[in-house]
């Protein structure tokens, strides 16, 4: 099965059990008429002789809700089960509560799927197959539970073959239906998929979730939407993202990314005020509710009038990753212009507690910066400039704030050609405290000459008069073993700079070199196995240059020759 490309944009709160577990797992799942039949004589829970009593003495809204998240949504009835044999009264509370078996999880057997829908009863449900682990095949799990299916309240599939439920959905109809997440494989081969037999979609539901299984969304009509997530739907059209935005104001969760049918998606010129587009008009949206906004591998003309059009004042999570296909875009000229000015003292506020700027390259065309709750990347066919970098960093120094300049970097590099005079310019503008670098011997480029070059770099000073070193506050470097070529190099790299160290003079200024305080070594993507130790004498030969720096082996603290280490 061909792999997905490159995840650069995650979804904030893309976890399905993680949202799910917050959202379907409170009290209101908990039916009233069960917590009427828990309650023991005189209103108040009575426990068995030799069962610890503290639980009991708690409100039973309260003893349910534990007992309902103790069952989770991966293996309930086996922890259900598991409850029922500690002692009497906690077998009468769940066996009697119907709400307790409301999961429904492709994790567990057959038999255990049929006892659950049973002792459900008419409680709605929450179904829940995953893309690994199930111990009942996808027909037949199915199957069993589609008599069920005005009982659905949510549904979550995250599977490699989607097939069987995506054809139950092209014509059933679930009308309770609150949640919908369809997770498919990468590359689907089916075409494009028509839910609920063309029909709008249930008036219930507000959390619809959508990964690489190209939904026709126009017929759903979705409204009163609380979560929308969507990952490479290939035919969806612009007019109707819009759309659903303007008729969603409770919005809370809103991810795009990697949208084909937004490819060609142009605008006027970026100074031209802009009311309408292809005949939809671009007023102004209230999301008074938004918490998390993640825009993803979109052209940057798009994720300008979205943010330009929405107006977000509780906003807890930013990110944005914006295409730039052309050499005369740039980040600020199409993305941080006037438009958006609304949204700085919201943007501002993601970076209040920022303790580091992350500036992460997955190559010469692919930049993001994190600062706290807020992140913003380009990718695109032309390489990100030096000047286009300077633009950046000086609207978040500008706009979100001066004491960002104060905050320590964090560099991240994957396959990045860089040259001395660009890493000249980096240490005149930032305090790189971190360096994480990851290469390899693959694109069929010679890995000598990929970041390998930059310990090169980091050995010897970048200006003799007056010596200025490579990020002379670097504390603590990350980076991948490639060769024997690359140790040797790692290790001259740092006896050159603890060995300037213990000469430098106390005068030197801002040129003073920091020591180590951690060098971490990886295998991973390369010829040297994660499970190999690369030689012993070569990691205790970098702990004495290192002169106290901690050394690490694929997360293993290196203690010495005669002690391989422990975690």
């Amino acid at each position: 099965m061909e792999n997905p490309p490159k995840d650069s944009t995650p979804c904030l709160e893309n976890d399905p059990s993680a949202r799910i577990d917050t959202i379907t797992l409170g009290t209101s799942h908990v039916n009233s008429s069960d917590i009427e039949a828990a309650r023991g004589l005189g209103g108040c829970l009575v426990p068995s002789e030799g069962t610890a009593t503290w639980i009991h003495i708690l409100p039973h809204e309260l003893v349910l809700l534990i007992f309902q998240l103790y069952a989770g949504m991966h293996t309930p009835v086996r922890n259900l089960v598991a409850l029922t044999l500690v002692c009497k009264l906690w077998q009468h509370i769940v066996e009697g509560t119907p709400s307790l078996w409301c999961w429904i999880s492709g994790e567990e057997a057959l038999p255990r799927v049929r006892k659950a829908l049973a002792m459900a009863k008419d409680a709605p449900l929450e179904i829940h197959y995953p893309e690994e682990g199930a111990k009942t095949d996808q027909e037949t799990f199915f199957t069993e539970i589609y008599g069920r299916i005005t009982h659905w309240r949510s549904l979550v599939v995250g599977t490699g073959n989607a097939d069987t439920v995506v054809a139950l959905l092209k014509s059933a109809v679930a009308p309770n239906l609150e949640t919908l997440h369809l997770c498919g494989p990468y590359g689907w081969k089916g075409g494009p998929v028509t839910l609920f037999g063309g029909e709008q979609a249930p008036h219930a539901l507000t959390d619809f979730k959508v990964h690489y299984i190209p939904v026709v969304m126009e017929p759903l009509r979705l409204s009163g939407l609380r979560s929308l997530e969507l990952r490479e739907l290939p035919i969806m059209s612009a007019e109707e993202l819009l759309r659903v935005l303007s008729v969603s104001p409770a919005l809370e969760h809103y991810c795009l990314q990697n949208l084909a049918c937004l490819t060609d998606f142009t605008l006027p010129g970026h100074k031209k005020e802009f009311s309408t587009l292809h005949g939809v008009e671009t007023r102004t949206i209230h999301l008074s509710h938004l918490r998390s906004l993640t825009l993803g591998g979109l052209p940057v003309s798009f994720v300008h009038l979205v943010l330009s059009i929405i107006r977000a004042p509780v906003l807890q999570g930013c990110f944005l990753d914006c295409r730039i296909d052309r050499h005369d875009q740039s980040p600020t000229s199409d993305l941080l212009t006037t438009h958006i000015s609304h949204l700085i003292p919201v943007l501002a506020a993601l970076t209040n507690e920022a303790e580091e700027i992350e500036i992460n390259s997955f190559g010469d065309n692919d930049w993001t910066f994190t600062v706290g709750k807020f992140a913003i990347g380009t990718e695109g066919a032309s390489a990100l400039q030096r000047k286009h970098l300077d633009e950046m960093l000086e609207w978040l120094f500008g706009y979100l704030g001066g004491h960002l300049k104060a905050l320590p970097v964090s560099l991240i590099f994957f396959e990045l050609d860089v040259d001395s005079e660009w890493f000249t310019w980096v240490v005149s503008t930032l305090k790189v405290t971190k360096l994480e670098l990851w290469t390899g011997p693959f694109r069929n480029r010679d890995p000598d000459q990929r970041p390998r070059n930059i310990i090169s770099l980091l050995s010897q000073p970048l200006v003799s008069a007056p010596i200025k070193w490579l990020f002379p506050e670097l504390e603590s470097i990350d980076t991948n073993v490639v060769h024997e070529y690359g140790k040797s190099k790692i290790l001259e790299m740092v006896k050159a700079r603890h060995s300037y160290i213990e000469t430098q003079g106390k005068d030197a200024g801002d040129s003073i070199l920091k020591p180590f305080r951690e060098i971490r070594l990886r295998g991973g993507r390369n010829n040297i196995s994660k499970e190999v130790v690369p030689h012993a004498e070569f990691l205790d030969a970098l702990q004495e240059a290192a002169k106290g720096a901690e050394i690490w082996w694929e997360e293993v603290k290196w203690t010495g020759n005669k002690d391989s280490g422990s975690k």
